[in-house]
């Protein structure tokens, strides 16, 4: 009988729902003491007050939670090169900080009686550029903070954390000098580096969130909250740190409880992603908010006031949010994308997958960190799928084989996984549409992911793409174009299409979002063999165009997991390339396993193949179709013939280990590049997209021995 190694429960997304939250409480304070307060509402019910009291008793929550999120989202990146990531982390935001100050300056001098700080000369501009931050000081934290986590790497957490903390307690007492919003800068690097430094710890805090775990972090919140205020020490050194410590165990717990909620928690995490142009934009909105409706407000007559003074702020703070989001739609449809990015380098192409690309022939690639950093991005996004084992396939293969069933996925196959982190990145930054192709998988993953970010999609299929395939796009709300036979011909439709739609191309495979999203699958093995206790001695993906066979080695690198590629004959792109060094095309031969007849393996993925994968398993379609009745009569699991060869490669290369005409191996391999006997053998099931009439005929077959498996192939 099939057994299944126990998955844990996915983890929510609780982090996207918490800034959702918290950009919302950054918004509403705005509006609470730059408007609200201002208004003269001549009542005699306490409710302003009562509002400006609660905005007061969440300041030690908002933006420590802010910024231990920060921190989260950052802590991979601290351990990458400065010339990586200093860009997007650093320069990034000093650039946006510098460019919305300027912006801000100039709008809000058209509102002088608007509440808030503003440079009104060349000396104050300056100061707020370098040393006085302005209300924007959330960016130049956030640049500040990443350089000097990176600088400090190496020094132990605990006293990193120990003097950020003395740091933050001695700035909330007053003493240190802190003109602007410097205050804030002290006092919240602590909770960045918490982010960086305790994620696992903040993760699993997540996971265990309980509704008896809300109540008491509630409880203790309010608690240190009251006593704070009726023993006066809110200016002692340490106790309002303390209390912010608190806060945030209490934030993260209802993040991660409100994401379990389809609702509220789906649409707080869509807010989360966006929190950028709110940020940014909503200050000069609630300006002319504020200019436009003070007076009338005010000139109200007394029933009017005191009907409206109980639920304005979050009236109001809903608008700001709003318009803030059509201001950023309508500026990045206008090409001033400029205005949420940082400009691309001379040298570089911004190619059609919205990712920008080197033109020099070395490009950055994508590592280990992307993917585990993918993996804890699409945590909750997507279906973290079984690993499933079966003795009767480890007795036929004479090796515990695992499978990492992806048949199981969203949308059918594991290109949900790369799909979905690319598209969800492409909505972040605004776009409103995307254009995909390939022979099927990808396109239906893409249109899935769309639809799930409220995005429209347009996807090339093949004139003899599988119907199911076809029926499963347009079903996901895809416009569906059929092109063509070959992946030249549909790319060329696609990127027509793209240049006419002005919507961003998501490549099948060369995206390094695509490849560290595939890799995802493999991370997600490799860590459940290894908690099973069989840790793999080798791992194997079905060739197409290369970027799972590539997540696969960047998931696996560090590691001594042998990887494979599964490649049909006549369809074998990545062997004859590895033997070329370069990418090497080939005229696809027919094959049962349509998923796998790309005519050209990739340049990005060849390019992280190409010193990573220890060989190339060839399968013809016989062993495919064997590989696919044994998963089905013996798994109950039913694979299409792409993802079967993963099998099918697994069990030749299990039968013969030491096989003279073997697979190919990375030139230099100290044993000569032939793999010995593996006792554990990761295999990923890529899809499950399979025609019924397909089936039947694949079905009605005999179940092959290893007998007639020959053996695997350069």
């Amino acid at each position: 009988m099939p057994t299944r190694t126990e998955q844990p429960a996915g983890r929510v997304v609780w982090a996207d729902v918490a800034k959702g939250a918290c950009i919302i409480l950054v918004v509403l304070w705005h509006v609470i003491v730059k408007h609200y307060l201002r208004i003269d509402w001549r009542i005699d019910l306490p409710v302003p007050g009562a509002w400006g009291l609660l905005g007061e008793q969440l300041l030690p929550l908002r933006m420590p939670l802010f910024f231990t999120l920060s921190g989260i989202f950052s802590a991979n990146a601290v351990a990458r090169p400065w010339r990586v990531a200093g860009r997007p982390r650093i320069a990034r935001n000093l650039y946006l900080y510098a460019t919305w100050l300027l912006i801000h300056t100039a709008l809000l001098a058209l509102v002088p009686d608007f509440p808030t700080d503003r440079a009104t000369s060349l000396d104050g501009l300056l100061a707020q550029l370098t040393v006085t931050p302005s209300n924007l000081w959330y960016l130049y934290a956030l640049a500040l903070y990443f350089a000097l986590a990176k600088a400090l790497r190496r020094v132990h957490p605990a006293v990193l954390l120990v003097a950020a903390g003395a740091l933050s307690a001695v700035a909330a007492t007053g003493l240190l000098d802190s003109p602007g919003n410097r205050g804030q800068v002290y006092q919240n690097l602590v909770f960045f580096l918490a982010g960086v430094h305790l994620r696992p710890h903040l993760q699993r805090w997540a996971a265990g969130a309980s509704a008896r775990r809300l109540a008491g972090t509630g409880t203790a919140y309010a608690v240190a909250l009251a006593a704070m205020a009726l023993a006066g020490t809110e200016g002692w050194p340490g106790v309002r740190l303390l209390v912010s410590v608190v806060a945030v165990a209490f934030g993260v717990t209802a993040a991660a409880r409100v994401a379990r909620l389809r609702v509220v928690g789906g649409a707080l995490a869509r807010l989360g992603r966006r929190t950028l142009p709110i940020y940014v934009i909503h200050m000069p909105v609630l300006a002319l908010l504020h200019r436009l409706l003070a007076g009338p407000v005010a000139d109200l007559n007394r029933p009017g006031r005191a009907l409206l003074a109980a639920g304005y702020p979050v009236l109001l703070t809903a608008v700001v949010l709003a318009l803030s989001l059509a201001v950023h739609r309508g500026l990045t449809a206008a090409g001033a994308r400029w205005l949420f990015d940082l400009p691309r380098r001379a040298g570089t192409d911004h190619n059609r997958e919205g990712v920008t690309m080197s033109r020099s022939p070395n490009p950055a690639l994508p590592d280990r960190a992307r993917v585990e950093e993918a993996a804890w991005w699409l945590s909750g996004r997507v279906v973290r799928t079984p690993v499933l084992n079966c003795p009767a396939i480890d007795r036929l293969a004479g090796a515990r084989i695992l499978l990492k069933a992806e048949n199981l996925q969203t949308g059918g196959s594991y290109k949900m996984r790369g799909a979905m982190l690319a598209v969800g990145r492409l909505a972040a930054d605004g776009h409103t549409g995307v254009v995909a192709q390939s022979t099927g998988n990808h396109a239906v993953a893409v249109a899935l992911a769309a639809r799930r970010h409220g995005l429209a999609a347009t996807v090339v299929l093949p004139v003899d793409a599988a119907p199911v395939k076809v029926a499963r796009a347009r079903a996901a709300g895809a416009r569906v174009v059929l092109a063509g036979t070959t992946v030249e011909e549909r790319l060329a439709v696609a990127r027509q299409l793209a240049d006419a739609d002005g919507h961003p191309l998501v490549d099948a495979y060369d995206h390094p979002d695509v490849v560290a999203g595939q890799g995802s699958a493999s991370l997600e093995l490799i860590e459940e063999a290894e908690r099973a206790g069989t840790p793999l001695d080798a791992l194997v993906v079905p060739v197409g165009g290369g970027g799972g066979v590539a997540g696969a080695c960047l998931a696996a690198a560090g590691t001594p997991i042998e990887v494979y590629g599964v490649e049909p004959v006549g369809c074998d792109s990545l062997a004859r390339s590895l033997a070329a060094g370069r990418p090497t095309p080939v005229v696809p031969a027919p094959t049962i396993a349509d998923g796998l007849r790309p005519s050209c393996v990739g340049d990005l993925p060849f390019a992280v193949a190409r010193d990573a994968v220890r060989g190339v398993v060839r399968v013809d379609d016989d062993a495919i179709a064997d590989a696919f009745r044994l998963l089905l009569l013996e798994l109950k699991v039913l694979v299409e013939p792409a993802g079967a060869a993963g099998l099918a490669g697994a069990l030749r290369l299990a039968a013969r280990p030491g096989d003279p005409d073997g697979a190919p191996l990375r030139a230099g391999a100290p044993d000569g590049g032939r793999p010995g006997r593996y006792r554990t053998v990761g295999v990923v099931l890529t899809g499950g997209n399979v025609e019924a009439e397909l089936v039947a005929r694949l079905a009605g077959g005999p179940v092959a021995d290893l007998a007639r498996m020959e053996g695997v192939a350069a």
